[in-house]
């Protein structure tokens, strides 16, 4: 029989204080040989088994989605590039090719479980001359370049002249200051993509079809699988994901990058993801109802299917979340 060690996770600071009456009901033992100078994960056995089974009943998402977690755009100045829908309709009234550049905008704050709620914001889109061809980008001075931005989005001109001076001084900027900063991936806001913020408590993947562009306290996946954000936002990965990351006060949760891409991505058929992209879209459709707890009870009975999740093991999920 292998050494074993006495192991506990303490939660919160009265535990620690009266440790010689909590142990004994929290804590469990695990082999020395877990401990590999790797790493580890102090976890009951049974947590640890079943993220090995759900690890292995797929890929990771990092590797499904082809490593395209994005980032929200850093502006450097929200006051002058976001904007609310008096300023478009009067930038939009001024000059109607305003409207070219002008694309709804998400914070984190704003995205909640399925669908974000819009604030009514805009962003004033002009990427860097780094990855788009403007009238403007050839040009090798702003004293040349300036006049052709100007002849171009004459109402958008005026509008960030009133902030030139901070504009400058951004660190976040492109090729010309009215320009924001270079972005490989510009293109990827205008597909439909799933969206979350940065910092969430629970389960928070929205689906995005209107093209929005996001700002930095948010991230996106580019994607048309709509069964996705059924998976994303089932208890079996919000389980798993509370099991890789630490959560900070209040129960909120880091979406880094390095943790996303660990979510264990079942493999499934076009057959087994319809029914749930039939019942993500009928949440989509209306995310106020009341019928939307049970489509999410649905949804999660399909998801432990397709991990082929026993009677224990969802209990072990669903009574630690």
């Amino acid at each position: 029989m292998s050494a074993q060690v006495l192991t506990a996770n303490f939660t919160d600071s009265e535990q620690l204080r009266s440790i010689d009456e909590t142990l004994p009901s929290i804590g469990f033992t695990m082999p020395v040989s877990a401990l590999s100078p790797e790493g580890w994960t102090l976890e009951r056995p049974e947590v640890l088994a079943l993220m090995a089974k759900l690890r292995q009943a797929g890929k990771p998402l990092g590797e499904y989605v082809q490593g395209k977690f994005y980032y929200g755009i850093k502006t450097g100045l929200n006051e002058a590039f976001v904007i609310d829908e008096a300023t478009r309709s009067r930038l939009i009234d001024e000059d109607p090719s305003s409207a070219e550049i002008i694309k709804p905008w998400l914070r984190g704050r704003d995205i909640r479980k399925w669908k974000a709620q819009w604030a009514g914001l805009y962003l004033i889109s002009i990427d860097s001359s780094s990855n788009k061809e403007w009238p403007w980008s050839m040009a090798e001075t702003e004293a040349m370049a300036r006049p052709l931005f100007a002849e171009e989005y004459p109402a958008i001109h005026r509008h960030l002249s009133h902030w030139e001076n901070k504009l400058r001084k951004r660190d976040d900027q492109g090729k010309f200051w009215w320009e924001l900063r270079a972005c490989v991936y510009w293109s990827e806001f205008e597909r439909t993509k799933i969206v979350y913020p940065d910092i969430a408590q629970g389960a928070k993947f929205s689906w995005d079809s209107s093209k929005s562009h996001l700002g930095n306290t948010a991230y996106f996946i580019p994607t048309e699988e709509t069964w996705l954000v059924g998976l994303l936002n089932s208890k079996v990965l919000w389980w798993f994901y509370g099991s890789i990351t630490s959560s900070i006060r209040g129960g909120f949760v880091r979406y880094f990058s390095q943790y996303m891409e660990q979510l264990p991505i079942p493999t499934a058929s076009d057959l087994q993801k319809a029914p749930i992209i039939e019942l993500v879209l009928r949440i989509l459709a209306n995310p106020d109802s009341p019928d939307v707890p049970h489509l999410e009870a649905e949804i999660d009975r399909l998801v432990y299917e397709l991990y082929g999740l026993t009677k224990e093991e969802i209990e072990l999920v669903e009574g630690n979340v």
